[in-house]
């Protein structure tokens, strides 16, 4: 059934992070946290006005694009609608040029960490319970996503990945971010595949998300390993992480869903395919006894 959208105040306040904030007066509103300091990300966030008890925020990842005002605007409605409130940081090209792959390089910070620093700081501000998230990543987002996700699934409660461009392999031979065996750009950070598991996945493709262009990472490694586009590579991971699972002995809830036409296309995804829709129903699902 499709959702009925409330009309929300789409006028974004901008307000500096100051000691305490009347979170009441500001429900129902896109807040930009433009202030944060130099240990912590910027970030967009939505609280409805009618929050439900018990629901973990959703956590929006953008692209390489850094849209992540979008991510909180699109996202507002349907969050309304649900009762959960939305988080959309944002990573700046300057300080987290490599924010998708979790790289460390000299000069960035960890994304992990400033991700976990901007959920404390939410929790803190808001009054908003941050000690797991429901996680949403499109294209570059859905990269950072997925490997934040092994690294610390004790955070997320169920997640959704849209369009990755390529994925981290449970391949124990072939180095950091490509596969999970050590090397400098995972550092000292460690995987927790078993955890992760436990977390219920649906990753999202557009069935048009064929083209190789200059925001696709391609090299002979990696079409050989993954495929030559978006859609071979999205099936190749679920095939990958099910069977890793299974060889395992780990039970794993993750599944691939093909979006008809679809593009690769935030917005567009949005519009005309209702990828808001398929995204909440599957982070927040009804709970037993509501009308779906």
């Amino acid at each position: 059934m499709k959702e009925q959208h409330r009309l929300i105040d789409v006028s974004a306040v901008s307000l500096p992070l100051a000691d305490t904030i009347d979170a009441k007066r500001w429900k129902g509103r896109v807040l930009s946290i433009h202030d944060a300091g130099p240990e912590q990300l910027p970030y967009f966030i939505f609280q409805p006005t009618s929050p439900k008890a018990g629901l973990a925020p959703v956590v929006s990842i953008h692209g390489w694009t850094r849209n992540a005002a979008e991510h909180a605007f699109r996202l507002a409605s349907l969050a309304e609608t649900k009762g959960v409130t939305v988080i959309a940081p944002l990573y700046s090209r300057k300080e987290h040029k490599h924010y998708q792959r979790l790289e460390i390089r000299k000069g960035e910070r960890c994304p992990a960490e400033a991700l976990e620093n901007l959920l404390r700081d939410a929790q803190q501000r808001f009054n908003i319970d941050t000690r797991t998230i429901n996680l949403f990543g499109f294209s570059g987002g859905a990269q950072f996503a997925h490997r934040f996700g092994m690294m610390r699934p004790h955070l997320v409660n169920r997640m959704a990945l849209m369009a990755a461009g390529w994925f981290t392999m449970p391949d124990i031979d072939v180095p950091y971010p490509l596969g999970i065996a050590p090397s400098e750009i995972l550092a000292d950070r460690t995987f927790d595949l078993a955890s992760f598991f436990g977390c219920p996945t649906r990753v999202f493709v557009g069935e048009r998300d064929l083209r190789r262009d200059d925001s696709l990472k391609t090299g002979k490694q990696i079409d050989r390993m993954q495929g030559r586009n978006r859609v071979e590579r999205a099936q190749r991971w679920v095939t990958a992480m099910q069977k890793y699972a299974g060889d395992h002995k780990v039970k794993a809830d993750i599944e691939l869903q093909i979006i008809n036409r679809a593009k690769h296309n935030f917005g567009a995804s949005i519009r005309k395919h209702q990828l808001d829709e398929l995204v909440f129903n599957w982070l927040i699902p009804d709970q037993k006894g509501e009308k779906s």
